[in-house]
């Protein structure tokens, strides 16, 4: 696989205030995306998390590129997912704090052996994700990762972030489930 960066001039875009504050308006689920640097188990929390495909189960997470955590997945080509539960949210803060290391020893299962990368302990579900392909952009790369693996949890809230704070998920007054998704 060859990294592909994709570049354009940076004229007429808005400014990175403008555009930040406009996406802290999108509430977003929180999630850690792990694996594995010099054998030991490394996790950073983003909200830049997707899915892409269910047919092919494949999602993408996006890292700002000089990241230890980018420069470890290129390496290994493998990286999990755990979705995060609202009462988890030392592990996010842990997995966000910038500058910090973030090995995760402390927050995932001893050596499971279900999933190529680290599972983090009591996440409502784990994706173990083989990388298929990585997009360079500015300043971050978006992995895209064929999912090997996958395990929910039966019980739980998301954590989720909106307006630069972790949030929790409260029921809206209507029940109503729906299964299908008005973009596709």
């Amino acid at each position: 696989m060859k990294l592909r960066l994709i570049t354009e001039p940076a004229r007429d875009l808005a400014s990175t205030a403008e555009f930040t504050d406009a996406m802290a308006a999108l509430a977003s689920g929180v999630v850690i995306v792990t694996c594995r640097l010099d054998g030991r188990p490394w996790g950073m929390t983003v909200t830049a998390f997707a899915t892409v495909s269910a047919a092919a189960p494949t999602v993408l997470v996006s890292l700002g590129s000089d990241s230890i955590g980018a420069r470890a997945i290129t390496a290994t080509r493998r990286f999990g997912v755990g979705i995060l539960a609202e009462d988890q949210l030392g592990v996010a803060r842990f997995g966000a704090t910038p500058g910090a290391a973030k090995f995760l020893e402390r927050f995932v299962e001893p050596d499971d052996r279900s999933s190529a990368s680290p599972v983090v302990t009591a996440a409502l579900a784990h994706l173990d994700c083989e990388l298929s392909d990585a997009v360079q952009v500015a300043d971050h790369t978006v992995f895209f990762g064929r999912v090997r693996a996958a395990r929910a949890s039966q019980a739980g809230t998301p954590l989720l972030y909106h307006q630069r704070a972790y949030r929790a998920l409260t029921d809206h007054p209507s029940t109503e489930r729906s299964t299908t998704c008005l973009a596709n």
